[in-house]
């Protein structure tokens, strides 16, 4: 299999594994930067003091702040400011006494204010008993879905509810982007991308071996297969990028 290379395979394989490379030190550093994720966007958290956590991103463009204050171990504060599009404060008490809900069990009270008003009283149930119930035990499902669209603003129908309070109250699971799992499958294209682009008259007699005698590669074909290296190329990096910011 030992075959010739031309300057120009050789440019080509070295720009595929320097995206190998590149794109593997770059998932790792974006694996450590851990956020919030909120609208798209990844929010920082930062401890000003004990008892302030302060999360701090972009989200459409916009500056997004989330400042949650605990006030006590069963209260806290959660402000949402989104420049130029709302300022809200809630005020999330919980755990308060237990509600017995309609399926039977018992999950924590919970009272949620917004901007100083009554938002949500009742119960609060994580992991098993994950929901909203009233004050009867009912199961609440207002809030779940929201619908948005139809204008160019990305705003537009946008709303801090009871779950988004709740989330950050508790404190939100940290994420990150940047997939290995789809960084291996873009390395294993790359590969196979590299083994055509090293051999490529091994891989077309491959090919043709089986149905055709004595096989030779046209003119056309050649030219074809370096278009094919470019286009694979672009569609490489294009994969690489995707991985890198996808938050798993």
């Amino acid at each position: 299999m030992d075959e010739e290379r031309t300057r120009f395979q050789k440019i080509v394989l070295l720009i595929l594994a320097g995206m190998a490379v590149l794109f593997a030190v770059l998932t790792a550093v974006s694996r450590t930067q851990k956020g919030v994720y909120f609208e798209g966007a990844l929010l920082r958290p930062s401890f000003p003091s004990e008892n302030v956590t302060v999360y701090t991103g972009k989200a459409h463009g916009d500056p997004v702040t989330v400042t949650v204050t605990r006030d006590s171990a069963a209260r806290a504060t959660v402000e949402f400011s989104i420049r130029g599009v709302l300022d809200d404060v809630f005020v999330v008490e919980y755990p308060l006494e237990p509600v017995r809900t309609e399926y039977g069990h018992t999950v924590d009270g919970v009272r949620v204010t917004k901007n100083g008003k009554p938002l949500f009283e009742g119960g609060y149930g994580a992991a098993d008993s994950y929901g909203w119930y009233d004050l009867d035990g009912a199961f609440d499902s207002s809030g779940f879905f929201t619908v948005r669209g139809g204008t160019s603003d990305p705003w537009y129908g946008f709303e801090v509810g009871k779950h988004y309070a709740m989330r950050f109250a508790l404190g939100p699971e940290l994420e990150s982007r940047g997939s290995w799992g789809m960084y291996f499958m873009m390395l294993v294209c790359t590969l196979f991308a590299a083994l055509d682009v090293a051999f490529p008259m091994s891989v077309f007699y491959l090919q043709h071996c089986c149905d055709v005698r004595d096989p030779e590669p046209s003119d056309f074909y050649l030219a074809s297969q370096k278009v094919g290296w470019v286009v694979f190329l672009l569609l490489l990096l294009w994969g690489y990028c995707y991985a890198l910011r996808v938050i798993p």
